[in-house]
């Protein structure tokens, strides 16, 4: 092999035609390809002979690294993909060595195929395992087959993308280390969160004018300082200011469905069974039929309650009596007999009931995990957009918001600051979690189903998947084993508003 690669080394490329050339070029690619299999073979070996350990190399990847020059992270990359080929991904192996794939395509099924027990086993089905990742391998390009593997394992495992996206959220970083005449930033971001700031960045730079000479790097330095001055000189820093996520998400309407399908909430203690109690019991709701017989009076009383000033007690029900829904008369009874929480906003989210159903994606087609997109629902604008059976667009609605400006400024009025236990972040610094569930299933959103929590606290809400309460005019936290998390802190404003109503 050394002798034809030195006899093919010596030739003049110069002096071939255009045709030549680029059968030079399929048959290098092809020899690349080939000799990548068999690096990947030795390298299995190599480990599993165990004589690499002799030396006292503390792994195979640093004895990798010292034995051929490779950088740390290339060597750890080759080592880990020369074992998932030999473990788990017989087929990608033997089309790699046939020059089928090449070596990037492997890169991207070791990468989001391997990670955990659930991918793995999907791996051996024969209909939509390792067999199908190939026939795409052999018609997409790498980076158009690395988003085709992502999609696949999102839907293979949508509980492993939750955890992920969890782990990634306590990943992140920022640092500003100061120098001797400036700062240097550095640290890294969740894809969310880089998407996010990317955007913002991109938004601010625009397109450069004429002559602008600056590069690429110096435009984006210049638009992280302009959106730093615009957030202190606009006030939304301050009291009273809602921000929301400037994300872009695409979510199929079934997806959506299914979203708020698995959102929805237990109406039960932590380990007590399921009552026989219609949807929306915990609540105070009617039920079916009494909401039958009280459909006049809800048309009477919705015009006193607005003319009123009320922040809207009722959840899209009317009531004779002008009694709050969800309270002591009428809060539900668990399966264990006890009271039930007059207001539960759940976080908790049946990921496996994601895995059915295409993903939500990004603008460039990276999909969510689950978790990631309830985040997003929870606090973003929704807009609609019927397509054509030839993706032509029919139709685009106004976007819609799950709470009114009316209704947000409602609960930070009653809430004040961030409701987290321990947290008095202000207004200006959050946003409200609420229940996407009960906005979807009674037709309207109450200021009841909705708390003030700041944007740290309602990432890790959600991320933890903590359930809040409502009771006896403080909200509760509480972990998935019903267990409560601290008690909130109350400022003094707090402390007069209890003598007034709720």
């Amino acid at each position: 092999m050394r002798e034809a690669l030195d006899v093919l080394g010596g030739v003049d490329l110069h002096q071939l035609d255009g045709e030549a050339l680029l059968g030079a070029l399929d048959a290098v690619e092809q020899v690349r390809r080939r000799t990548d299999a068999l690096g990947a073979r030795v390298l299995a070996a190599v480990e599993s002979d165990g004589r690499w350990a002799v030396d006292g190399a503390r792994s195979m990847a640093a004895w990798y690294r010292v034995r051929t020059g490779r950088h740390r992270a290339g060597a750890a990359r080759e080592v880990r993909q020369a074992r998932a080929l030999r473990d788990h991904l017989p087929g990608t192996a033997r089309a790699l060595a046939a020059g089928e794939i090449s070596s990037d395509h492997v890169a991207a099924i070791v990468r989001h195929t391997t990670g955990t027990e659930a991918r793995r086993e999907r791996l051996r089905d024969r209909h939509v395992g390792e067999r199908l990742l190939l026939t795409h391998a052999r018609g997409l390009d790498a980076s158009a087959f690395d988003l085709a593997v992502r999609h696949w394992s999102l839907r293979a495992d949508p509980e492993g993308a939750d955890r992920a996206y969890v782990e990634d959220g306590a990943r992140e970083e920022f640092y500003l280390a100061e120098t001797t005449d400036g700062y240097v930033p550095g640290g890294w971001l969740s894809r969310a969160s880089g998407e996010m700031v990317r955007t913002a960045l991109a938004a601010r730079t625009g397109t450069p004018a004429k002559g602008d000479g600056r590069s690429p790097g110096q435009r984006r330095a210049r638009a992280l300082v302009g959106l730093a001055q615009l957030a202190l000189d606009s006030g939304a820093l301050r009291p009273g200011a809602r921000i929301r996520p400037h994300l872009s998400v695409q979510v199929p309407f079934e997806t959506l469905q299914r979203l708020v399908a698995a959102s929805a909430p237990a109406r039960r203690h932590p380990g007590c069974p399921l009552g026989e109690e219609h949807p929306g019991a915990a609540f105070g709701l009617p039920g079916p039929d009494e909401q039958t017989r009280t459909a006049a009076t809800t048309v009477a009383t919705a015009t006193t309650v607005a003319t009123a000033g009320s922040a809207g007690t009722g959840i899209g029900t009317g009531t004779s009596t002008g009694a709050a829904p969800g309270g002591a008369a009428g809060a539900g009874v668990c399966g264990c007999g006890q009271e039930l929480a007059e207001v539960v906003i759940g976080a908790d989210l049946d990921a496996a009931a994601m895995g059915e159903v295409a993903p939500a994606t990004f603008e460039d087609g990276t999909p969510l995990a689950p978790a990631l997109l309830a985040r997003i629902a929870c606090s973003g604008g929704l807009h609609r957009v019927v397509f054509g059976p030839d993706s032509e667009v029919l139709d685009v609605g106004r976007e819609k918001r799950i709470f009114t400006a009316a209704q947000t400024r409602a609960i930070i009025a009653r809430d004040r600051h961030c409701q987290y236990p321990g947290c008095d972040a202000p207004p200006g610094e959050g946003e409200i979690h609420h229940s996407i569930w009960w906005w979807e299933q009674l037709g309207s959103t109450s200021v009841r189903l909705g708390v003030l929590l700041c944007w740290a606290h309602h990432d890790h809400v959600h991320q933890h998947r903590i359930g809040i309460e409502r009771r006896k005019r403080r909200w509760v936290f509480l972990r998935r084993d019903g267990s409560e998390i601290g008690e909130q802190t109350r400022s003094a404003r707090m402390l007069v508003s209890e003598a007034g109503p709720d």
